[in-house]
């Protein structure tokens, strides 16, 4: 009889046992799927969080690039005017200096032209020949060319008017009839313009040749 009891005594016990070790089973596995669950809610929040700091990065590096892209820029059109401004500077110094050169040149001629209709050694007018030709060489190498004015149609880019040519109606206007003071290109800017005289028609009288002609036929 008590080894009947103690039998199922002991059974029971075991059946106890398996149930506790069935609920821990149930509650671990609960646990397990609870830890796994707010594993991958933290996962995904972090996730978020990254493509937030990513976007943000993002837009921080187009806006610096930008900028800088913007900043190049601004550089580079600097530079451009810094040097054209310079480019200017120097050729305004040059023209400067090339007008002395000319206007030397064209006394040097003047005094030669003079020379040659008085008696000089020949040996002489050779040697400042010599020199006017140098001259003409360094003008020519800065690219100083004369302007070509005679016989030529007035152009106010390259030619200055300072007196008339009157002529027949039958005659062209505006036709250069004489050259005061030659005109100098300086790579193919002006660096003076010529000083000129320009063909004009007369303008005659209509009303007055009317008049006395008139006078004429009178008695």
């Amino acid at each position: 009889m008590d080894k009947t009891k103690n039998k199922d005594q002991v059974k029971n016990d075991q059946d106890n046992d398996y149930l506790l070790l069935d609920d821990n089973t149930n509650t671990n596995e609960s646990n397990q799927n609870l830890k796994t669950e707010l594993s991958i809610e933290d996962m995904a929040a972090e996730l978020k969080e990254t493509r937030d700091d990513l976007e943000h990065y993002r837009k921080l590096y187009d806006d610096t690039f930008n900028k800088l892209k913007y900043s190049l820029a601004d550089f580079d059109n600097y530079r451009k005017n810094i040097e054209k401004q310079n480019a200017l500077r120097i050729l305004s110094v040059k023209a400067d200096i090339l007008s002395t050169v000319v206007n030397l040149r064209e006394d040097f001629m003047r005094a030669l032209d003079t020379l040659k209709h008085h008696k000089v050694d020949i040996s002489i007018l050779e040697g400042l020949t010599n020199i006017l030709k140098n001259i003409d060489l360094f003008l020519e190498k800065e690219n100083v060319l004369e302007i070509k004015a005679l016989n030529s149609v007035f152009d106010p880019n390259f030619h200055e008017i300072i007196g008339f040519s009157y002529v027949e109606d039958d005659a062209e206007e505006n036709i250069i009839t004489k050259e005061i003071r030659r005109g100098y290109l300086l790579n193919d800017r002006v660096l003076r313009p010529s000083l000129v005289e320009v063909s004009k028609k007369i303008i005659k009288n209509i009303d007055n040749d009317n008049k006395e002609d008139t006078k004429g036929d009178e008695v």
